[in-house]
């Protein structure tokens, strides 16, 4: 049984099942499929919330391969004592190039060639490792909400999978949550470092990655790295809960503050609060809230309290007069 990852709709909820039999390692074959997937999920305008899980129980990505590392590494390892001190310089500027050339993807013919023409070449490494971060760069930049379910060892590039999603909920149990890669003599390479320190701040994001800490769930969830720490047997029922919640909002309204969050971090305070004015205003400028406003006037009108009121909201779907 090869690796594979599946699509399935429900009620709104997208949910992308994977699964490597060979140890839960990350792949390029998984890779291309979990992406293929998340495409057609994010393309779907029935689709308001987006979950990944493994398929089996107890699993979810254990950590990249490193047969595959090490494959695309044979040629630069041959290269560096060779080019010495011009080593990194060449590697930015491959990195730099493949960035440029995977835009040619978006066809598989086109594809194709560009594998064809860069085998045995520097840029066969880099250009896969520019896709493998591509895929995360479309996690965060996704107009819609995603959940990684994470039923058990979510290590190295399983870890910065994670934290690329919006949401987190893990199992309790006999499972750790960490950046192992100084463990094994690499560092993180797929944003987890900068995540960690935007969630923890930097001396601990500095111990995670370089000690290579493994967490359990309570440990993560009191360093604020996932949404909930779940008893195992509820895990899925607390993640498609957290899901539903999420389809209850405006998608308009979900996709303004996940891109204003994540860009916000790099802006100063006025340039962070122009971005948001406009958000603001396109998304009061929408059905969902024009009719919220006028359910409100009423409410409040019948003499209901704001509490009781923002309690209504909180378990109303703003799209039901939209269906």
């Amino acid at each position: 049984m090869s690796c594979q990852a599946t699509l399935t709709v429900e009620q709104q909820i997208a949910t992308i099942c994977f699964s490597n039999p060979d140890q839960h390692y990350m792949t390029v074959e998984l890779l291309e499929q979990i992406q293929h997937a998340f495409l057609k999920a994010e393309d779907d305008p029935q689709v308001r919330a987006i979950v990944l899980k493994n398929q089996q129980p107890g699993y979810f990505i254990t950590h990249y391969s490193l047969d595959e590392i090490n494959q695309v590494l044979e040629l630069p390892m041959k290269l560096k004592p060779w080019l010495k001190r011009l080593f990194p310089a060449t590697l930015r500027l491959s990195m730099a190039l493949s960035r440029q050339l995977i835009r040619l993807d978006h066809r598989a013919s086109t594809q194709r060639i560009l594998d064809k023409a860069t085998h045995n070449t520097l840029l066969q490494g880099t250009i896969t490792y520019a896709r493998v971060n591509r895929f995360l760069l479309r996690l965060r930049q996704s107009r819609k909400p995603v959940i990684a379910m994470l039923a058990g060892n979510t290590q190295g590039y399983g870890m910065e999978l994670a934290l690329a999603c919006d949401f987190r909920l893990m199992a309790r149990g006999e499972y750790h949550l960490g950046q192992i890669e100084s463990l094994i003599g690499l560092i993180p390479g797929s944003g987890g470092m900068h995540h960690l320190a935007r969630l923890t701040g930097t001396a601990k994001a500095m111990e995670l990655s370089m000690l290579g800490t493994r967490l359990k769930a309570d440990e993560a969830e009191q360093l604020g790295l996932i949404y909930k720490a779940c008893d195992e047997d509820a895990l899925e029922q607390e993640c498609y809960q957290l899901a539903q919640q999420l389809c209850l909002r405006s998608p308009l309204s979900l996709s303004y503050i996940k891109r204003n969050i994540n860009r916000g971090r790099s802006l100063d305070f006025a340039q962070a609060i122009k971005m948001d004015e406009v958000g603001f205003m396109d998304s009061a400028c929408t059905p969902q809230a024009s009719d919220t406003y006028r359910q409100q006037r009423q409410r409040l009108n019948q003499g209901e309290s704001i509490n009781n009121s923002f309690e209504h909201w909180q378990q109303t779907d703003l799209n039901q007069t939209l269906k």
